[in-house]
């Protein structure tokens, strides 16, 4: 039997998986408790509302944002460098959340956007404190977004010769590595 703290993860994944199929419209509260496998009841008894269930998806993200940041500062690590590879696991937890939240942003802004953009903050200081130049840090979080838009853009199906592979990052890393920016691994 499923404690209720796994139960409460189990429903916010189906919320996030409803939104990234179906978008805003089709994670209704109904739709969420099917997916989850809960009665509509049991969902309320978690996430009263649908404003709760964001909410829990935006807590969710923080949360990941904190561990990402733990295994970003791993003694050793070049945070720049984790930043840009990572940006392509676009079916990790974090980046799928992060996806449900920009799918949920132009309709739940009061609180998705600032969530979202205390990720980004916070991804962006620790690039930072490595990088030591607020431009240049601010350059490999806009490469990391772009790596990430175009994993998710190429998806499973794997378009013909994915746009974001292996070689490509790792190409970039060589030419972040070679002006000097960040210490190789």
């Amino acid at each position: 039997m499923a404690t209720s703290r796994s139960r409460h993860g189990e429903i916010l994944a189906a919320f996030r998986r409803l939104v990234l199929e179906h978008g805003d419209r089709g994670a209704t509260l109904d739709a969420v408790a099917r997916a989850a496998g809960v009665s509509k009841g049991g969902l309320i008894y978690h996430f009263p509302t649908r404003e709760a269930l964001v909410t829990g998806l935006c807590d969710r993200f923080a949360e990941l944002v904190d561990e990402d940041l733990v295994e970003m500062t791993t003694p050793g690590r070049s945070p720049t460098e984790w930043y840009l590879r990572t940006s392509a696991d676009y079916l990790s937890e974090l980046e799928q959340t992060m996806a449900a939240l920009v799918r949920l942003a132009p309709t739940d802004e009061g609180s998705v956007r600032p969530a979202l953009r205390r990720g980004r903050a916070r991804w962006y200081e620790c690039i930072l404190a490595e990088l030591g130049d607020e431009q240049l840090a601010r350059t490999v979080v806009l490469l990391g977004d772009g790596i990430a838009y175009n994993a998710e853009l190429d998806g499973q199906s794997g378009a013909p010769r994915p746009f974001v592979d292996r070689a490509s990052i790792e190409a970039l890393l060589r030419m972040v590595r070679a002006l000097g920016l960040v210490r190789g691994i």
